[in-house]
């Protein structure tokens, strides 16, 4: 076999037996638009200004555009005499022309003593490294390519509006951790208009910080959203169950207030605990320059990822876990963010702080930790642009303070606009380590 054809071969193998990362775009709406993913994303699943826009009216075009760009024509459940004869008669609605289905594949090879995906544990007595790992395993890889479970995971996402005022989604995964797992999966409601008011219930990630791993370009979790303390179970990602309320107003205020459930388990002593008591959030952002939160009056700009805007935003999150059935651990999270977008450059920042009354088995002991989060993309062209992410904490706990830091370079490059390749390095430095080298990897993500 020539050389070519051998690394043509090799790269084919990559593609079909990766691991799994994190890529959710959904091409059922390049199909139901019949449009290019670049419409609404740099890199799928990172949005441009109108994806979000898109996003944030009910899977929309913005300013009831749907009633030109849709292009599959939706089935009518009724006709418009039944609006007349309510509540004698239901309300008629429809369903998409075609099942708005989508597969993702999507996959990493990785080398280095300590893969970046894990959360990561701050505070805790218990003998594992900075991503809740133990620490015999976190030795045991050193220096080894990691190549679990190849092959064993697609992901389903379906997405998509139903009539005037609902839309759906879900994601389900079939491999990885679990054999199956539904990773997210909502019914949102649109009762006073596109944006005016949304009704989210179900499974979903908390609106809090204006970053997520479900709409970044990275192939690893966010230390921000995926970090617990002490023995506290308690983190924002994946997702959890509950409902949210959000809306856009004036059109570039946002806002969202959430009830969701909480790290109590469902045993005896505690159901009680958690029937009365569910976490609370809420986030509050406004938009200054570039197109609207609700997208209307958009300008056509000469690439769909460039304006020129600053979104600011503060979040606050009241939570309660159970410490492994001992005691409850009330905690209060408080946030700030700041995302800048300026033609090429787009820039994120978070910053938070953790209040923990007693997150470990030792009762009465109080923690606090400090995260940020930075990242900058450079959009050097349409299918290409290099990022570099940094993520910090600091853990104040038994009369000492722990730090951590992560910084990751990444080069993406959009071959395809359904597929995604990436190139990635990390080094960093844990409570107990000096800084050193973390991992290297290549991963590809492809949605069809």
């Amino acid at each position: 076999m020539p050389a070519l054809s051998r690394l043509t071969a090799l790269a084919t193998a990559l593609f079909v037996f990766g691991i799994t990362a994190s890529a959710h775009a959904i091409p059922a709406f390049a199909r139901r638009y019949q449009t290019s993913c670049q419409t609404c994303h740099l890199a799928f699943p990172r949005l441009t200004p109108f994806g979000e826009a898109f996003r944030r009216n009910g899977f929309r075009f913005p300013g009831g555009g749907d009633a030109t760009a849709e292009k599959q024509e939706p089935i009518a459940l009724g006709n418009d005499a039944m609006k007349e004869q309510w509540p004698k008669a239901v309300w008629p609605g429809e369903l998409p022309g075609i099942l708005p289905l989508s597969l993702v594949v999507d996959g990493k090879a990785s080398y280095g003593p300590m893969p970046e995906g894990h959360m990561t544990v701050l505070g805790s007595s218990a003998k594992v490294d900075s991503m809740g790992m133990p620490i015999a395993s976190a030795a045991a890889n050193n220096g080894k390519a990691s190549l679990d479970t190849m092959g064993g995971h697609v992901g389903m996402r379906a997405g998509g509006s139903i009539g005037e005022i609902a839309s759906v989604f879900a994601s389900v995964d079939v491999g990885g951790h679990e054999p199956i797992s539904v990773e997210r999966g909502w019914l949102n409601l649109t009762p006073l208009g596109a944006t005016a008011l949304h009704v989210r219930m179900g499974r979903f990630e908390p609106t809090l910080h204006g970053v997520s791993i479900h709409r970044g370009i990275y192939g690893h979790q966010l230390r921000l959203t995926t970090t617990s303390v002490g023995n506290n179970p308690a983190m924002l990602e994946p997702n959890k169950t509950g409902i949210e309320l959000s809306g856009v107003a004036i059109g570039r205020i946002g806002w969202a207030l959430g009830a969701v459930d909480n790290a109590i388990p469902d045993q005896e002593g505690a159901v009680n605990q958690r029937l009365l008591r569910k976490d609370f959030y809420g986030r509050a952002e406004y938009k200054l320059g570039g197109m609207r939160l609700d997208g209307l009056d958009a300008q056509a700009g000469s690439a769909a990822w460039r304006e020129r805007s600053i979104l600011v935003g503060a979040s606050a999150y009241s939570g309660k876990a159970s410490i492994e059935g001992a005691h409850f651990d009330d905690f209060l999270r408080a946030g700030a963010d700041v995302h800048v977008i300026f033609d090429d450059i787009l820039l994120d920042v978070v910053a938070a702080r953790e209040h923990h009354d007693q997150p470990t088995l030792a009762a009465g002991q109080a923690q606090d930790v400090d995260l940020l989060f930075g990242e900058l993309t450079w959009v050097t062209s349409a299918f290409a642009f290099p990022s570099l992410r940094a993520e910090a904490s600091r853990n104040t706990h038994d009369n000492k303070v722990d730090t951590a830091w992560l910084g990751t370079a990444l080069a993406s490059f959009v071959v395809r606009p359904n597929i995604l390749l990436r190139l990635q390095g990390e080094i960093g430095k844990d409570a107990t380590t000096t800084t050193d080298f973390r991992s290297a990897s290549f991963s590809f993500a492809t949605a069809f």
